[in-house]
């Protein structure tokens, strides 16, 4: 058989196992096509997504430095590489993977949106407030760059400039159930209780109660959890950087709030 269409063939293979989520079955795909030619990129390139994927961080990691070895100008595969960090919460080492890969493409927004991030997570707000400006300038139509946009004034304590991005996010997409609950962590920092439930209970209906409803708030008070051990911990240093630490306090109280809505809706669905 000619070893180049046989490459194909499992490459082609593993793109649809990747799809299917059976990345064990995938990585196994892109392993043959690369017995078959060793220089096939873009297997390479699929098994380090697949590691990513599977959340094997360590492996992937490996995979991608042999990866933007073989192929030093391709800005996803810094991206890919970022992520791999990023998930596994080395920041700096995904801040600076995120930055090569827009050295190579500056216009690529998927860096440029979680560079903004992981500059948000290390406190580095005045960096990740030029990064949010400079995204929204390059793209004005993306809901989720407005939704963390808004995320971080919550953070500096700019509780009615929070809720504007959030409202902005929401225009941009009002299926986003993100920018919703957001708002209601910023209207309850603002003393605005019901307002905050109200837009809490406006969150779940764009969550919805399908098969994966319960799944999907899982994994949003995930994700906030996350946040509030970070500002908690943050909480208990000297030096706060650039947030008060009172201000912090509220932003941890009201953390607590939304997360205590959540679990009570995972534990009494109310439009289940």
């Amino acid at each position: 058989m000619n070893r180049q269409l046989d490459s194909a063939k499992y490459y082609e293979r593993s793109l649809r196992s990747h799809s299917d989520q059976k990345h064990d079955e995938s990585i196994l795909l892109c392993k043959r096509a690369i017995t078959s030619k060793p220089n096939h990129y873009d297997a390479h390139f699929q098994w380090g997504r697949n590691l990513i994927d599977k959340e094997a961080y360590a492996k992937a990691e490996i995979k991608h430095k042999e990866i933007v070895l073989r192929n030093p100008t391709d800005h996803k595969a810094y991206y890919n590489f970022g992520v791999t960090f990023e998930r596994h919460d080395k920041l700096v080492e995904a801040e600076g993977q995120y930055k090569k890969s827009l050295d190579i493409s500056s216009s690529f927004q998927d860096s440029s949106h979680n560079l903004a991030i992981v500059l948000t997570k290390q406190g580095k707000y005045n960096e990740a407030l030029a990064q949010y400006e400079r995204n929204i300038r390059s793209n004005p139509y993306d809901s989720s760059t407005y939704n963390c946009y808004g995320y971080l004034k919550f953070i500096l304590g700019r509780y009615e400039e929070a809720i504007k991005s959030f409202e902005d996010a929401i225009r941009k997409d009002s299926q986003y159930s993100l920018p919703f609950i957001n708002k209601s962590i910023a209207l309850h920092c603002l003393g605005k209780e019901d307002h905050a439930i109200e837009a809490f209970r406006e969150s779940l209906g764009k969550v919805g109660y399908a098969e994966d409803w319960e799944k999907r708030l899982k994994r949003n008070v995930s994700i906030y959890r996350k946040e509030l051990n970070r500002l908690e911990e943050l909480s208990a240093c000297d030096d706060l950087g650039e947030v008060n630490r009172d201000q912090l306090m509220i932003n941890i109280q009201a953390l607590k709030f939304v997360v205590g809505l959540i679990n009570q809706e995972l534990m009494n669905p109310s439009g289940a």
